[in-house]
């Protein structure tokens, strides 16, 4: 039985769920400090904040989706790469406003908001997933049930 569990253990943290989780994660984390650090350590881009924030927005919203592209016909490993992701996020977001003072009041987020913004964002995706997949599953199923032969039966004889 421990054999089992340590193996199944073993095997979650090395499998294609996790392994999404950590790599997004880290992206993450690495367009949001690139935007920070760009933000507020280059002030040559401050007369043009609005592209810098478009893109930076479009980065993230881009590694976003990276779990939604992956696993788009598996709505829980969706949400449980995306969940363990923004996890990683919302780590390094809480660990990037020790040195960026006013970070959480200039977003107007505190990371348990964050966590939970992510949390709903992915729920949903998953959801609509889950629900799309179904009604083409049935779809599917009802359109392969019109194209059977019909067999005819010899009437019983009396």
């Amino acid at each position: 039985m421990i054999d089992t569990s340590k193996r199944l253990l073993a095997h979650s943290f090395h499998g294609p769920v996790f392994s999404t989780a950590v790599v997004t994660g880290i992206l993450l984390t690495v367009v949001m400090v690139t935007s920070l650090f760009v933000a507020n350590r280059m002030p040559g881009f401050e007369r043009v904040a609005w592209l810098r924030n478009l893109l930076s927005s479009g980065a993230f919203v881009l590694v976003m989706a990276i779990p939604v592209a992956r696993f788009l016909r598996r709505p829980w490993s969706l949400f449980s790469s995306g969940i363990i992701a923004w996890l990683i996020f919302v780590a390094s977001y809480s660990f990037a406003a020790l040195f960026f003072e006013n970070l959480v009041n200039r977003l107007g987020k505190t990371p348990f908001l964050a966590l939970v913004l992510g949390a709903i964002t992915y729920g949903v995706i998953a959801v609509i997933v889950w629900v799309v997949s179904t009604i083409l599953g049935l779809l599917h199923h009802s359109a392969a049930e019109r194209h059977h032969a019909t067999v005819e039966v010899a009437p019983r004889p009396r």
